[in-house]
């Protein structure tokens, strides 16, 4: 037992417990004031600007959200294409593309398209560094499967 409890292993087994108890916060939860305990999938400058569901084409299911994140500090744009329902958890082809509207879809792979044969999400990708997202909009589109997939464009504008 004493080899069990090092200090390693006892900050370990607090850190879960803490998130078990809810004592941390999430990604989105900074009010400005200080950083925030967790960071989310793009950073922690990243704060959740849009949860978008996509259904399955020939189904009422929602098998994918896309989420988009923005930061005020980096002024770019994020997307992850997050699967749920039926298509978390199962390898399928999954893609997840972002860029400023009116801008040239980026190429696979970069830092703005995201695609293979993922079981829970594609991505996390971003809008190009050196385009200042804070008065754009932005256009983006995931996939999880040949049966769940959307493009939204002129979204989330600055």
């Amino acid at each position: 037992m004493r080899r069990f409890l090092t200090r390693r292993n006892l900050s370990i087994i607090g850190a879960v417990a803490a998130l078990l108890l809810g004592f941390a916060a999430p990604a989105s939860a900074d009010s400005g004031g200080g950083a925030s305990i967790m960071a989310g999938p793009c950073g922690s400058s990243y704060a959740l600007v849009g949860h978008h569901p996509v259904g399955n084409q020939y189904t009422d299911r929602i098998d994918m959200y896309l989420d988009v994140y923005y930061s005020s500090t980096a002024r770019r744009n994020c997307l992850v294409a997050n699967h749920s329902g039926d298509a978390y958890g199962e390898y399928r082809n999954s893609l997840a593309k972002i860029r400023p509207s009116g801008y040239a879809w980026p190429a696979c792979p970069s830092v703005g398209c995201d695609q293979g044969n993922y079981a829970y999400y594609a991505g996390p990708v971003y809008t190009p560094a050196g385009v200042d997202m804070s008065h754009r909009c932005v256009d983006f589109g995931g996939m999880a499967g040949i049966q769940v997939d959307k493009i939204l464009y002129n979204q989330h504008c600055g």
